[in-house]
């Protein structure tokens, strides 16, 4: 198996549950490790996936705001999955820097780990 990812990439986004989430926004980090069957030498881009096409697609769903992080996270294993139909798993982990709880908490975080 070959796992491909990427770790903290980060995006200014309006998810959240509470309307004042959705008007001033919050930081997010993404990290997203998708694996395909690696048993041969890889010699060109088109035998793997490509992290740069992870990014555009991250980078597409977190530009549309959700109530929900679970939707968010499910929504980019299904996109993922949609473009790169070889993957067998993916680990989807998003988080909400300073979540607006009246508390000092770093991050909140969800993780989707799925396997096709």
């Amino acid at each position: 198996m070959l796992t491909v990812g990427l770790e903290q990439a980060t995006f200014r986004a309006f998810h959240g549950l509470y309307p004042e989430e959705r008007v001033i926004g919050n930081e997010f980090v993404v990290d997203i490790f998708v694996t395909i069957p690696g048993t041969h030498h890889i010699d060109s881009i088109a035998e793997t996936v490509n992290y740069q096409g992870l990014y555009n697609i991250v980078k597409k769903i977190m530009a549309v705001p959700q109530p929900l992080l679970e939707q968010v996270v499910y929504n980019i294993s299904g996109a993922v999955k949609e473009k790169y139909p070889e993957i067998q798993r993916s680990v989807i982990s998003l988080k909400k820097m300073n979540p607006p709880m009246g508390a000092p908490i770093r991050n909140s975080i969800v993780t989707l780990e799925k396997n096709y």
